[in-house]
């Protein structure tokens, strides 16, 4: 099993992190701020099945420079451990960051990942419509992206297929509250599909309320099972297949 999405740096112990590393086959680790990018970098070159993600959260990008999209090109040109540029995007949920500021470093992410032929992690928080349009702005995407986390609607979620992006899943698709996201589930391309923890954020229900791993992916897959009506090993087949294209792993995973 792949988890898709995953803060490694942040989870509450090592014990955690050894766990996860040893229940799965691979792990993409995410930075997205000046410190995170580091320690990403770091895990992943620590364990053979954990890969890197670099970039800047909307949060994180109301002081940065032209330099330190440049810092995210260097440390690709010194780790092979690297697999994709972001989390980047926009997030509207907490007025943190001006709009304008999000765009800009957005879509500098967006056109890095394009030149360094990475797929980019997308993150979208009530900002859906603007996301659509910057993407939409930058087409085409050669080496493709997820959204992740995905929190859109049916038509966002088509649109962004359309324009050749995975659509994963945390967590938060089996929370009693979230039929609106199921029904989004329901109609993605299973040749599409991504899942994913988010770790340390966004723990399945049966574990809600303690923080997140990665080998709490098989809580979700097993969901995902069950309301799609497909058997779990080939819901797992599916999804580490289609991260293994995306993420460009080599080595073999069971698929």
């Amino acid at each position: 099993m792949i988890d898709t999405h995953a803060h490694l740096d942040m989870l509450k112990s090592e014990e955690d992190l050894k766990d996860s590393i040893q229940k799965l086959d691979y792990i993409i680790t995410i930075g997205c701020d000046k410190e995170e990018i580091y320690k990403a970098v770091d895990i992943a070159e620590r364990f053979d099945n954990v890969y890197a993600s670099v970039g800047y959260h909307p949060y994180d990008v109301k002081d940065l420079s032209d330099e330190d999209i440049k810092l995210l090109e260097d440390l690709y040109k010194k780790s092979s451990k690297i697999a994709a540029i972001g989390e980047t995007g926009l997030d509207y949920y907490r007025d943190i960051t001006p709009k304008n500021i999000q765009w800009d470093f957005f879509e500098k992410q967006l056109e890095l990942a394009k030149k360094l032929k990475l797929p980019v992690i997308i993150h979208s928080r009530s900002a859906n419509s603007d996301t659509v349009q910057i993407l939409k702005n930058h087409i085409p995407f050669p080496d493709s992206g997820v959204l992740h986390c995905f929190g859109g609607d049916i038509p966002m979620m088509e649109e962004c297929v359309e324009m050749g992006f995975y659509i994963s899943f945390a967590g938060n698709i089996t929370y009693p509250k979230a039929d609106n996201l199921r029904e989004v589930l329901k109609k993605t391309p299973l040749d599409r599909l991504l899942l994913e923890t988010d770790s340390p954020f966004l723990s399945p229900q049966k574990v809600r309320g303690k923080p997140n791993k990665p080998s709490n992916i098989f809580y979700t897959l097993d969901f995902v099972s069950k309301f799609l009506g497909i058997e779990k090993e080939e819901i797992e087949k599916i999804t580490d297949r289609n991260a293994a294209k995306l993420f460009k792993i080599e080595k073999t995973v069971n698929v």
